[in-house]
């Protein structure tokens, strides 16, 4: 857990945004996990939340979009 989050009370909004900006994906993967999430899908993840975080609604993709974005991810992984 990223310590950042849990000692400043930081927005969600604004913490995502951080942890991208930052490059820690990484580091906010529960540790449980293990090494089953690898650091690419883990990035691709968090650039479909930084898209659905636009400021503009307009700009934001739609649950279907973010849906079949999140399938890509998925797909990917299979076929490698």
């Amino acid at each position: 857990m990223d310590e950042a989050f849990l000692e400043e009370g930081t927005k969600l909004v604004t913490w995502v945004k951080g942890v991208v900006e930052e490059r820690k994906q990484e580091y906010v993967v529960d540790s449980c996990l293990g090494c089953c999430c690898p650091i690419d899908e883990i990035k691709i993840t968090f650039n479909v939340a930084l898209m659905c975080l636009e400021t503009d609604p307009s700009k934001r993709p739609t649950m279907v979009e973010v849906v079949k974005m999140l399938k890509q991810i998925n797909v990917r992984e299979t076929c490698d």
